[in-house]
């Protein structure tokens, strides 16, 4: 009987052995792969709509030099293909590998493209690009969707979207295929581009106009084509001697000022005398020039041309800046952790005498204009393993963003700008009640994929007398939310509400969010107080006000007083996460229902087996597991180096799967009767209308809105630091993640809850 609790205990530890080395040695191999590229040629594939509501959004066709814009920028090596829907889908460019030969292709049926379409036929464009789409593709796979309307076919487009998502999408999916969507003009469906992108973890762009579509291609070319810069200062630029090759693309308001380039030596490239060196290859369009010079002068270059924000330099070279860690898609609240590094022929630098010269830094654009930047690099203190991190925890504001990092050496220059867009698949909305002294937050999902099952919205309320409780909020399907009902059961003062969203989608993608931190002061008042309030005296710190039935425009705001409080009216901020101290939950009574309903899941702890066991068994368990993870390390270790390889062990891949290809893939041309009827009509019934968030105006704004990144934005990295000038170093923590601590929390007080319950029961004995 004294052989069993020492058995089982000496397996316990064993196992746990087993299963600390199992995840100790899988951090490592992610750490380490962490840095390393992705150095696979990429496979771009080009969807472009011509329905006929295009004649409108984009009048001047600007779709043709923007696709036109891509095909010249894609490196050898690359495959592409280009796709034209409408109500039917056509391969304009049949899927090949991009050399001399397939450009000449491209820039012959490019022009082609018209606004014929009767129809918008998304679902089967996506489903025929998905030719050779593998997890084991030697490339890279990225899809680019241009589209400015929605699915619109005439045997139903409700039945389409589901086919859609759950049938061609999750097939993109399994094969590590990225989508990536742009939105033309505000009648696209913006929901669904956005839900498309999510699920495969692509980049979301929108344009309001066809203008911004050689802008819109080139941050979506940066996300799917591994390419080098070297930053351009008023058209100048730095090539070193580790440069084989370099591209401008020159940006250009007319063809009356012709593009030069002046090489270090003084000597002069224009298109005219560059037409028959076999070094230079010049692309002319009426935007844009794009100039290819192989083996090109080492030393500072000039452009002779327009200054544009979009002008650039790509290269070719086996000096090499890395970064990585920011996703296509992120979410408020969500920190962003950045890795960047330089390598050499794939090898990441860490020879200190070479980084100790290297000014790294980091510069960071919020969708509204307003950035950010920061040096990351200090001689005196070296990262070891050459890797230089930085976490980005105040994003907040829904949109793109740019993330631009330039690594400047005494010889070298080296920069990358990469896109991502924080998206809101949830909104939260606040409903208060004066007259019964209660607020309702509520979150709903704006997708419309979003998995309410699997989701779960976690609120933390901060209560006037210190004390705070975490709880799960429950999801209402009347109204299709998740709801809080907020009372002032602590007493009158301030309550602060800060949620944590975890999203599951219908396809299996997931996310985290943390929107502001909401504040209400209670007592709340009535409209008439309101009007009181702001037409006789100064609100007090005291005296927040909560009304959903007061515009704006209906109130005669006073003069500016000095002595009146700027935290005087409620407002939706975002401060930094609250930091949890380290101590045991507040003991609260159970909540009556109509403040917070805990979630009933509990843990249950299994009660062990009584019956004696032979330790040879837990023996053999623990060698079990052993093999267990020790096979699932290979494995995944496997796929990662398969993903990762080199190119030169990819080549004989690449070539294989070309030699796969017909020469001829079936095709389905426009025929006469598509020209028939009606274009697609913006004002359809069947158009979607996507709807504002609903949020009272005097409460709470957007999720999206960035009151953190209001500081001085010139010299100092001011999205994370700005808001914790003049904080102590307890309140300015804000770049650690709460997601465990809020996981903690929740079990702690089923926990206590459970005890609470054990305690009510009557005594049967």
């Amino acid at each position: 009987m004294l052989l069993h609790p020492l058995t089982a205990m000496l397996s316990q530890r064993i196992q746990r052995m087993c299963l600390t080395l199992f995840v100790m040695t899988l951090v490592l191999i992610v750490l380490s792969a962490a840095t390393q590229a992705d150095e696979r040629p990429s496979d771009v594939r080009i969807l472009v709509d011509i329905s006929g509501s295009m004649k409108e959004t984009d009048p001047n066709n600007l779709r043709i030099p923007a696709t036109q814009l891509l095909v010249e920028m894609l490196p050898e090596g690359s495959d592409a293909g280009i796709w034209t829907f409408g109500r039917y889908v056509n391969m304009l460019v049949r899927l090949g590998a991009v050399d001399d030969n397939w450009r000449a292709m491209a820039r012959e049926a490019i022009p082609t493209m018209n606004s014929v379409g009767l129809f918008t036929n998304l679902t089967e464009v996506l489903e025929r690009a998905q030719w050779q789409i593998s997890a084991d593709s030697p490339f890279q796979q990225h899809i680019i969707l241009l589209t400015d309307g929605m699915i619109d076919m005439p045997n139903g487009n409700e039945q389409e979207r589901q086919r859609l998502f759950m049938e061609v999408l999750p097939r993109y999916v399994a094969a590590g295929a990225r989508i990536h969507t742009v939105a033309l003009s505000e009648y696209a469906d913006k929901a669904m581009l956005q839900q498309i992108s999510l699920e495969t973890s692509g980049l979301f762009l929108e344009v309001s106009s066809a203008d911004e579509l050689l802008t819109a291609f080139l941050r979506v070319f940066d996300r799917s084509v591994p390419v080098e810069q070297v930053p351009m200062d008023n058209n100048a630029f730095t090539i070193d001697n580790s440069v084989n090759e370099f591209t401008a693309l020159v940006f250009r308001r007319s063809r009356l000022a012709p593009v030069r380039l002046i090489a270090p030596s003084g000597a002069a490239f224009t298109a005219e005398n560059s037409s028959q060196n076999d070094e230079v290859r010049w692309h002319e369009d009426q935007r844009f020039d794009l100039i290819t010079i192989k083996n090109p002068e080492v030393g500072r270059w000039q452009a002779e041309a327009d200054l544009d924000p979009n002008n650039r330099v790509q290269i070719l070279s086996d000096l090499k800046l890395r970064v990585s860690g920011l996703p296509n898609t992120i979410f408020a609240g969500n920190p962003v952790d950045v890795l960047m590094a330089l390598t050499n022929h794939g090898d990441t630098i860490t020879e200190p005498s070479l980084l100790r010269l290297t000014d790294v830094s980091i510069k960071v654009t919020a969708p509204d204009g307003r950035f950010g930047s920061k040096l990351l690099s200090d001689p005196e203190q070296l990262p070891p393993d050459g890797v230089w991190r930085e976490s980005l925890t105040r994003l907040s504001h829904a949109g793109r963003y740019e993330v631009e990092v330039t690594a400047v050496g005494r010889t070298f220059e080296r920069r990358q700008v990469l896109t991502a867009h924080l998206m809101e698949p949830m909104t939260v909305f606040v409903e208060p009640n004066p007259a019964e002294q209660y607020v309702m937050v509520g979150v709903r999902a704006e997708a419309g994929n979003i998995d309410t099952g699997l989701s779960r919205v976690l609120a933390r309320v901060a209560s006037p007398d210190g004390s705070s409780l975490i709880n799960t909020t429950e999801f209402d399907a009347e109204t299709q939310s998740w709801r809080l009902r907020l009372q002032p059961d602590k007493g009158p003062g301030q309550y602060e509400v800060t949620l944590n969203i975890r999203g599951v989608t219908e396809g299996g993608a997931t996310f985290r969010t943390a929107p502001e931190t909401l504040r209400f002061e209670f007592p709340l008042v009535t409209d008439e107080a309101v009007a009181e309030i702001i037409d006789d005296a100064p609100v007090a710190s005291s005296d927040r006000i909560a009304t959903n039935d007061v515009e704006p425009d209906d109130i005669a705001t006073p003069e500016p007083d000095a002595s009146i409080d700027a935290e005087s009216t409620p407002a939706v901020v975002m401060p930094p996460l609250p930091t949890f101290a380290a101590q045991a939950p507040v003991a609260v009574p159970a909540p009556t229902p109509a403040v917070i309903t805990p979630s009933n899941d509990t843990e249950v702890e299994l009660d062990a087996d009584k019956d004696g066991v032979p330790v040879w068994v837990y023996i053999t368990v623990a060698l079990t597991n052993m093999a267990i993870f020790a096979g699932a390390g290979w494995w995944w270790l496997r796929r990662r180096q398969q993903a990762l390889q080199t190119p030169e062990q990819g080549k004989d891949d690449v070539a294989n799967k070309r030699s796969d290809r017909p020469d001829d893939l079936d095709t389905d041309d426009i025929s006469e009767d598509d020209f028939d009827g009606d274009f697609d009509s913006f004002a359809d019934d069947s158009e979607e209308e996507i709807p504002a968030a609903d949020l009272p105006p005097t409460l709470t704004e957007s999720m999206g809105s960035d009151a953190d990144m209001m500081g001085d934005f010139d010299d100092e990295f001011a999205l994370d630091d700005a808001v914790n000038e003049g904080k102590t170093d307890e309140s300015s923590d804000a770049a650690e993640d709460d997601w465990g601590e809020f996981d903690d929390a929740i079990a702690d007080l089923e926990s206590e809850q459970v005890e609470t319950d054990e305690e009510d029961k009557p005594d049967k004995g």
